[in-house]
């Protein structure tokens, strides 16, 4: 993953991590709801909490759309 940005390369190793792990994709999931409302919790609450869970949803929902056309 070199020259790839930073966000995309540990969304890689991640997605590898989760792979070796085997564990159902249910469960994965809300795994990642968790990770999400912790690492939000973690933000300034000035906006910017805000702003990324906004932006969250927004990319979930493009994401439901591209699977749905």
């Amino acid at each position: 993953m070199d020259g790839a940005p930073e966000d995309i390369a540990l969304a890689v190793e991640i997605i590898r991590q989760l792979e070796n792990l085997d564990y159902p994709e249910e469960n994965i999931l809300k795994a990642m709801v968790h990770i999400c409302q912790d690492t939000l919790n973690k933000l300034p609450n000035d906006g910017t909490r805000e702003f990324w869970r906004q932006r969250l949803i927004a990319e979930l929902m493009d994401s439901s759309d591209d699977q749905t056309h």
